[in-house]
């Protein structure tokens, strides 16, 4: 049984063992974490003794010391050791539970983690690796499976290992579908996003020696496993690749971390925390970074984290803004651009509509758009087709973001439509609500539209600032009139009080409109309150001049402006509105042609400006498609009126 593939397919029919107990998405409960065990096993073996004999040996050395010396004893980047592999543990059956908890608890720090982890959680400890199954019966019979694996180093390499472990990890995941979307992303999206970020630097890669990679998301690390492999495989297989990620779920974090342990790969670059409250690899920079943030998920349990890291301004990750707390997918947006090296980083992350035009300008969300634009950024945008991921079906964007674009793509934003049929694959099966995928050939050729940087039917080129617009208000001026009705002058009297009017000055104000009443209606409110003070013993205040038009005003556009004190128009508020102008464009020439023809009296003012920036990808590629004509509607309508007509005839007849 050398062959690999035929290795994943035993490891993945062990599932038949447990098909009775454990419902199908809890397979992996039990296939994954044997799996590590029994590669740590076979690659443990030669020096199994040394490591038992130098645990007697170091006993009372300090832990950290301890353990670099295990290790080294060891051979590996971790050890075990009890007296236990699953292969010994079988010869004892009457004492498999107590012995089974022995073995796991010799393992090394990292390996207990990433058990503890597939567990739910450090707190939970170890024992639900394998309480379950002895509870079930299932604990010698899975334990007895797993020691026939032939997974030595002689017949499995790590990078075959890796492989396989991959495959039933995507086995997994595509079984239960939906469940999977959130920690999964299908292949054949990070291809082309792993092509879209490398092929265009091949040159430059072919000849680098180091290299870093991370995910702030890393689910279950596919983007970084398929990144790397893209590089070995297709670009320098002499690269010297770290990879790198941070994974807030227990078990989704304790594979990807066992994942990189079977192929030699240092585990202690993948992280547990929530990436967005709490960055555990904190000043840290890298040459490229990819992710699937989750979508629409809100950052509510962590706002005061967010909040406080975003007051930092430029000492925080999140100076440009914050977006809706509704949505956080952003946030990792602006936690990457954070780790960007000055010589150069490439970003590329998945995201759905919500980030292209969410947010109106001065929001967070446009904000962001505008630190990204700004600072010329922003590379590329592939619209890609509906329907490619496990647990949704809606639009998805890849975003490519370089702070070190090449000098031809300066200044300008590549927009690529891939959301058609020329672009999609269908599926023989749905796995979930995935119904598509992109091809090798399909992604190759968004690859190539992407290279040409050339305006066709599925690309188009803009300038940063096309996308930019200021949004101006638009005053108009508030126009009152005052008819001194008798219900408004009785409202004045019962609120008497507003206007602070004591003793006989109430008296006085109201029989100055009484003088005034008989000239009503009055269009003009300068010459209303000019008349009024001349009739007053006393004089009115700004706050008096208030209250007075709340209560006697109405408005009407055939009156005169209403100015202040010092002749300046007061604007209507009912009547305010808002203009976006393209940065582009002359605003005072925007104005003039577009608002003063239909309201004359009308200004903008300036001191209100917003600049904001948003993508209305969708507009960018509409496709009028022309209405059928009156005729060809009718016809129709006529045929199904014949078929309903004949199909109830035979609903009679029957």
């Amino acid at each position: 049984m050398q062959n690999h593939s035929e290795i994943a397919e035993f490891l993945w029919k062990i599932a038949d063992l447990v098909k009775d107990d454990y419902d199908a998405k809890d397979y992996e409960d039990v296939i994954l974490p044997f799996t590590l065990l029994r590669r740590l096993d076979c690659v443990l073996l030669p020096t199994r003794q040394a490591v038992r004999e130098a645990a007697e040996k170091y006993k009372g050395q300090p832990d950290n010391l301890r353990d670099m010396l295990l290790k080294k004893a060891a051979g590996q980047s971790f050890y075990n050791t009890s007296e236990y592999s699953l292969v010994e543990l079988l010869k004892r059956p009457n004492d498999l539970g107590p012995n089974f908890s022995a073995y796991l608890s010799g393992f090394s720090a990292n390996v207990k983690d990433i058990l503890y982890n597939f567990s739910g959680g450090e707190e939970k400890g170890l024992n639900p690796i394998y309480e379950t199954l002895l509870r079930k019966r299932l604990l010698f019979k899975v334990t007895q499976a797993f020691s026939e694996a032939p997974l030595d180093p002689e017949t499995v390499d790590n990078h075959a290992m890796g492989t396989i472990f991959e495959y039933l990890i995507r086995k997994f995941k595509e079984a239960s579908n939906e469940a999977a979307g959130q920690f999964y992303t299908p292949r054949d999206i990070i291809r082309l996003m792993v092509k879209l970020m490398f092929e265009p630097d091949r040159d430059k890669l072919a000849r680098e020696k180091l290299l870093g990679i991370y995910d702030p998301a890393c689910g279950t690390g596919g983007m970084l496993t398929i990144a790397k492999e893209y590089l070995l495989a297709a670009i320098n297989p002499d690269l010297d690749i770290s990879v790198f990620g941070q994974e807030i779920n227990e078990k989704t974090y304790a594979i990807a971390k066992a994942d990189m342990l079977m192929k030699g790969e240092d585990p202690e670059n993948i992280k547990r925390e929530n990436t967005l409250s709490h960055d555990l690899l904190p000043g840290r920079q890298f040459n490229y970074m990819l992710s699937n943030p989750p979508f629409g998920k809100d950052w509510k349990n962590i706002r005061d984290e967010i909040e406080a890291e975003h007051k930092l301004g430029d000492a925080g990750r999140y100076a440009p803004g914050l977006p809706d707390v509704g949505d956080g997918a952003m946030l990792f947006l602006l936690h990457k651009m954070s780790k960007m090296a000055p010589q150069g980083s490439k970003i590329a992350i998945i995201f759905n509509g919500s980030p292209l035009f969410n947010g109106d300008a001065g929001s967070g969300p446009s904000n962001i758009r505008k630190h990204i634009l700004e600072n010329d950024w922003l590379d590329a945008i592939v619209a890609m087709p509906n329907d490619l991921f496990y647990n949704t079906g809606i639009a998805t964007y890849i975003w490519l973001i370089n702070n070190n674009k090449p000098a031809a793509r300066r200044g300008k934003v590549q927009l690529i439509n891939a959301t058609g049929e020329e672009f999609r694959t269908m599926l023989r099966r749905n796995l979930g609500k995935k119904r598509v995928e992109i091809s090798e050939d399909q992604a190759s050729t968004i690859l190539g539209i992407y290279d040409a940087f050339e305006e066709s039917k599925f690309c188009k080129l803009f300038d940063t600032s096309d996308f930019g617009y200021t949004k101006v208000t638009v005053e108009r001026p508030l126009r009152l009139r005052y008819d001194l009705m008798p219900e408004q002058r009785d409202a004045l009297r019962l609120d008497a009080a507003i206007l602070k009017l004591k003793n006989d000055k109430g008296a006085q104000l109201d029989a100055a409109l009484d003088k005034l009443t008989a000239k009503a209606p009055w269009l003009d409110d300068d010459s209303f309150f000019a008349t009024l003070t001349t009739a007053l013993p006393f004089k009115l205040t700004q706050g008096h001049i208030k209250s007075l038009r709340s209560a006697l005003a109405v408005r009407d556009e055939n009156a005169k402006p209403v100015r202040d004190a010092d002749g300046n128009q007061l604007p209507d508020s009912e009547l305010r509105d808002c203009e976006n102008v393209p940065l582009k464009e002359d605003i005072d020439a925007y104005f003039s042609r577009e608002v003063l023809p239909h309201f004359p009296d009308a200004w903008i003012d300036r001191s209100k400006d917003k600049i904001g920036y948003e993508i209305s990808f969708t507009k960018y590629f509409y496709e009028y498609t022309p209405l059928r004509s009156t005729a060809e509607v009718g016809a129709e309508l006529l045929t199904l009126d014949e078929e309903t007509e004949n199909l109830l005839r035979e609903i009679v007849k029957g």
